[in-house]
């Protein structure tokens, strides 16, 4: 009876080894195999643009609702199964060592330079063939208000003349759930001491945290949460009713609140202000609405406030050669042609 026991004690052993062993290989697998899966399985495995730890490059900062880089980063990272090395600077953003800084670059991932090296972006080419010194604070996700948070942190140490402002698509959209109406109404960007304890907490290691341990850093749990929510798709309810040209009206007045106070900033220390509508190719036809209608906002807002206005309709619209396949963001081409467009525009 005992020899049975060591027997059957022995097996157990020898599988739980055995599994430990497939699931290190299965896990090296998924981790070499990962950019090569596709978008879906890319984004869920590896979940670059996330707090998770394990692959994310944010971290929360739970006061202004909003994520934040990491400085001094330097890693490989994949994004819809394309590949590039993502650097951060000592402010946590993508510029080689000592960058400078006359011409202030703020934007999403359409000017950071998604899916394509450092070198071949809008910016570095601005460096490289133009000559400009323009310093990338550019961030995958960002929406006006947050731009005007680094605008903020950054604008009265950095002393640029020049700033170039670019709005996207979604920036009406992404207001949803981090700002409510009373906030749009009364931005909270405007109290100083919620600018100072949301820098306080950039430095903070409480708040400077990911998310995860290690089994939800896992490939192979990544994969297996997937799966589960395929198979078992959870019960969401139904969106609540929203009144979208009310929360237009907001978010319009909210972000003109922003735009003209950074204006007034600008002007105070001596420096220009252009702003950038990205307007790209769609086949949504709900993107393309709201696009025109940003187009005719932030036309307006410029006009009234003697701002240069330029948009990339003609630039981005009917050039599929121009983007990355599947994704959307622009290729080194398309990055190249950003840059000669900006540089014919701005005329800094």
């Amino acid at each position: 009876a005992k020899n049975a026991g060591g027997v059957k004690k022995g097996k157990v052993a020898r599988f739980a080894l055995e599994l430990l062993v497939t699931c290190a290989v299965l896990e090296g697998v998924l981790r070499l195999a990962a950019p090569y899966l596709g978008s879906n399985l890319c984004n869920e495995l590896v979940r670059t643009y996330s707090t998770n730890a394990g692959g994310g490059i944010y971290f929360f900062e739970p006061l202004s609702r909003s994520n934040f880089t990491f400085p001094h980063e330097n890693r490989r990272v994949a994004v819809n199964g394309y590949q590039w090395n993502y650097q951060t600077d000592q402010r946590g953003f993508r510029n080689p060592p000592g960058t400078e800084h006359e011409i202030l670059l703020l934007g999403d991932s359409f000017l950071i330079g998604h899916g394509v090296e450092e070198a071949d972006s809008a910016a570095a080419q601005l460096r490289r063939h133009y000559g400009w010194k323009i310093y990338n604070m550019a961030r995958q996700g960002d929406t006006i208000w947050q731009e005007y948070l680094l605008f903020r942190f950054w604008f009265d140490e950095l002393k640029p003349k020049h700033l170039i402002l670019c709005a996207f698509g979604n920036d009406f959209w992404d207001i949803t759930g981090t700002r409510n109406p009373a906030e749009q109404a009364n931005p909270l960007e405007f109290q100083d001491s919620f600018l100072q304890k949301v820098q306080q907490n950039l430095t903070d290691p409480k708040v400077r945290f990911q998310y995860g341990n290690a089994l939800t850093n896992s490939y192979l749990y990544r994969l297996g949460m997937m799966v589960k929510r395929r198979v078992l798709p959870a019960d969401s309810p139904p969106a609540p009713a929203t009144d979208k040209d009310s929360e237009f009206r907001n978010a319009g007045q909210y972000y003109t609140l922003l735009f003209e106070d950074m204006l007034k900033r600008c002007h105070a220390g001596g420096c220009t202000l252009d702003l950038v509508f990205v307007d790209h190719e769609t086949d949504s036809d709900d993107w393309k609405n709201e696009q025109a209608k940003l187009d005719v906002f932030f036309r307006d807002l410029c006009a009234r406030n003697h701002v240069r206005y330029h948009t990339t309709h003609s630039l981005l619209r009917g050039h599929p050669e121009l983007q990355l396949p599947n994704d959307g963001h622009l290729n080194v081409i398309g990055n190249r042609a950003l840059a000669d467009f900006l540089a014919k525009e701005c005329q800094f």
